[in-house]
Parts: C-alpha cells; structure tokens; sequence
C-alpha cells in the first residue's frame, strides 16, 4: 500500500509541474528534437486559424527571417520538426482577443531527442499600467474619473469619435479617491489616454505615449482639468 501510494502522489507532482510545458522522449539516437505549440485564449479554450513564425537566432541565415510557419489547427496547435537543438524563437501576427491586439513572442529551448509541447495564453503577453490622474491646477487627486488607453498607430482619436472610443474599450477604468486607476494592456504597443468626467461626458486627450513590456509595470502621472 505505501509503494502505490508513493507511485499515485508521484503521478500527481508530475502532472501539475508539467501543465503549460511537457517534454516527451522520442527514439534512442535522434539528432534532432519537434516542438508541439498551443495558443489560447483566457479560459484555455485553443485558438484556430493563428500563422506562428519560428527563427533561429543563431543561424548562419538571416536571423529576421523565419525557418518555418504554420497555422494553428481547430484545437490551436502547430507542429515543427526536425530541428535541430538550439533556443527557438516564436513570433505571431497580431491577435484580436477580447476586442484587443496581441503579439506572442517567446523563446524554446529544442533539444535533441525531444518532443517539447508548450501551451501559451495570449493574454500573458500584457502588462500594467498605474496611472495616477491630479489635477493640473491643484496637483491633488482627481476620483471617480474615466481613464481610457488606446493604441496609437490602431486609433486615431477625433471629437467625432471620441465617444464610441471610450464605449467600446475593454481598458479602461474610474480613478479611486488618491487618483489612481490600473489597466492590464497588451505588451509592447504604444498608447495614449482618454480622461473624461463620468457625469457631463466632457473628454480629453493627448496626454503622451506610453508602452510597458510583457510582465512589467509602469507607472504614469496624468494632469487634468476636469473636476
């Protein structure tokens, strides 16, 4: 009975350090190594019809140009082969998720002999924002705001245009009583702000341009005038 029970809770601490990243041993003697690559969405669920580059930086080739390419199947896998062993690069076109752009872009470790399968959640690739909204007159905290981040080179902001920006965001949010509003933002993309009065719907922008890497947090004074 202890030796079952020490192969079952083996089993278990298998299975959980191995969830996002699993290696599988091919035949005795293979000089080259496969990867088997997912991409999902928040809840897991994969995601079909995605073009994933794959570079070797260590080429004797153009490093910038990709080896290969594949779409990702209905379950959102991709399959490369036969390479050789080396830390691979992977690259996406921009992703629409959650009315928002993404950009996958990570490193794998191929190693011969090996079948490594990797899943990445696309959303992974964001990063914080803290913005902190005074008043440009007082310098004190301005609450209960809207603070709206839009990519620059996706939206051009107009006055006539302005308000369907803010209503179809998903990143936005309303400052707290010390000024302060956090937005999770797609990683590595360059953004702007809409400030508006939650009220009277009175908008500003063009407060600068800001981007913060995957994982990373960044913090950001805005002023305003509206109270």
């Amino acid at each position: 009975m202890k030796g079952y029970f020490f192969i079952v809770l083996t089993l278990l601490i298998a299975t959980v350090s191995c969830e996002k990243e699993v290696v599988v041993k091919l035949a005795e003697g293979e000089i080259t190594g496969k990867l088997n690559y997912k991409l999902t969405d928040d809840t897991g669920k994969g995601l079909s019809g995605l073009k994933v580059y794959i570079y070797n930086p260590g080429s004797k080739q153009d490093p910038n140009s990709p080896i290969d390419s594949a779409i990702t199947s209905s379950v959102g896998e991709v399959n490369f082969t036969d390479l050789l062993p080396n830390n691979y690069q992977l690259r996406t076109d921009s992703i629409k998720l959650n009315n928002n752009d993404y950009s996958v872009d990570e490193y794998v470790q191929i190693t011969a002999g090996i079948e490594r399968k990797k899943t990445t959640k696309v959303t992974d690739f964001s990063g914080n924002l803290i913005i902190r909204l005074l008043s440009y007159e007082t310098r004190t905290p301005i609450q209960d705001q809207g603070v709206v981040a839009f990519p620059v080179n996706k939206i051009h902001v107009t006055s006539d245009n302005i308000a369907d920006v803010v209503k179809s965001s998903t990143l936005k949010g309303l400052t707290d009583k010390n000024g302060y509003v956090s937005l999770k933002v797609p990683a590595n993309q360059i953004f702007d702000f809409i400030v508006h009065h939650k009220i009277y719907g009175n908008y500003g922008w063009g407060f600068g341009s800001y981007q913060v890497a995957k994982g990373k947090t960044l913090n950001i004074t805005l002023y305003s005038s509206f109270l």
